[in-house]
Order: C-alpha cells, then structure tokens, then sequence
C-alpha cells in the first residue's frame, strides 16, 4: 500500500457558482445524482455519504483512522491518508481529507471527494487498475453510459478547480479523455446543461461581467477528439 499526497490547488466548496442559488450542498443547479451510493439519502454534490459507499462496495474499500484503504482487482492496494493535524494548524498548509462518495457498479468506478481547507476537488478511480482521473465536480452519465462528464465554475477565489472534464466510464485505450481548466481572466462561467446523445455536452454559460447574461455553449466529439465551442 502506498501514501498519496495531491497538491492541486482548489478554493472553498461554499463557492458561488453560476448561478445565484443552488440547490443545498450543491455546487450547480444540476447535481449528479449517478454513482450515489445506495443508501445514501443526500441530493447535493457535497452531502454525499461515506458510510454508504463504504457499504455498498464491501472489501474494496474500508475506512480505518485517517486513512481510506483500497483495494484493487489487479492485486494492488492503495491507502488515501487524512492530514488532520495538519487541518488544526492556524494556516491548515496541507490539509487534506478524503472520503469515498461514489460508485459505479456498471463500471466498477469509486468516486473520493478530496478536501482541502481552502478547496477540493474529486478523484474518479478504476477498481480494476487503480488508474485515477482528478475531476471537478462528481460526474454525470452519458445516455449510453459510454462518458462522464464534470463541470464547475465559480466566481473569485471559491468553488473547485474551474473546469471541464469528460472521462471515459470504460478502460478503452483508443478513446481519449477531455480536460479542460478556465483561464483566470476567463469571461464565462461554464454548468453543466445535459447530454445530447454520448458525443454532445450542453452547457449554459454565465458571463462574468454582466451576470444577468445567460447563453448556450456545448462539447463536441469530433473525428476522436473533444472540442469546446464558446458561448453563442
């Protein structure tokens, strides 16, 4: 087993996002509901519930101290390990906590929120493998469960990592995954809208200097490759 230690750069989860009111515990107006763990009676992105997951996946998967243990199909294990000392320093340099809140039986995926005090982000990872994908937000199927795809945006230093992710559900080597992370001098802020099939993800963009203007923007798979078009 192996100690990991991320150092992305997140902000606050009591981020405002683009739009002014989000449902409780939500970081967009559509919170995924797909890879929630049975049992687990939240709504939001961040009320998720580790005890249910933890139950859900049986010896994958066990909670022990400060550390959340994995174990893969190939063998391996992995140990994902709270900094909670660190968390009660006046300055919290380093704290990180993580906490299984997702899976997706179909795919064999685990969804780990990572807290930071100043941030966080999620961790999508294959059972079969451990290969892992840093995402934005938790993730939303495809119609043919094919992709999954995040999308966070906030307003000043709030909210997770700005972004798009589109990830692969299976562990096909020739489709390739999507990653896309917002300037800062970014002038939209990028929800999540719904899929059109599994090559399409609607978007509403917010412009940042006039919040009151809401228009459409979309990612398209074309000839392989994942492509944003800007607001229209």
């Amino acid at each position: 087993m192996i100690r990991v230690a991320l150092t992305a750069t997140a902000a606050l989860f009591s981020c405002a996002t683009a739009l002014a009111d989000p449902p409780t515990f939500s970081l967009s107006d559509r919170p995924s509901q797909d890879g929630r763990c049975i049992g687990d009676k939240g709504v939001g992105d961040l009320d998720r519930s580790e005890r249910a997951c933890l139950e859900q996946v049986g010896d994958l998967g066990r909670r022990v101290g400060p550390g959340l243990q994995l174990k893969f199909r190939n063998g391996l294990a992995r140990v994902y390990l709270n900094e909670d000392a660190k968390c009660q320093t006046p300055k919290a340099e380093g704290c990180v906590k993580y906490r299984l809140t997702g899976y997706f039986p179909k795919h064999d995926l685990l969804l780990i929120e990572v807290g930071y005090w100043e941030g966080g982000s999620w961790l999508l990872v294959h059972v079969d493998s451990g290969k892992t994908s840093e995402i934005v937000a938790p993730p939303h199927y495809s119609p043919g469960k094919l992709w999954l795809v995040s999308v966070a945006s906030g307003v000043g230093p709030s909210g997770p990592p700005d972004g798009i992710d589109i990830v692969l559900a299976t562990s096909d080597p020739s489709l390739k995954e999507w990653h896309y992370r917002s300037p800062d001098d970014d002038q939209w802020l990028y929800e999540f809208a719904g899929w059109e099939g599994d090559d399409h993800v609607e978007l509403v963009a917010t412009s940042t200097e006039t919040p009151t203007k809401r228009v459409t923007a979309f990612v398209e798979r074309r000839n392989g490759d994942w492509h944003l078009a800007g607001p229209k």
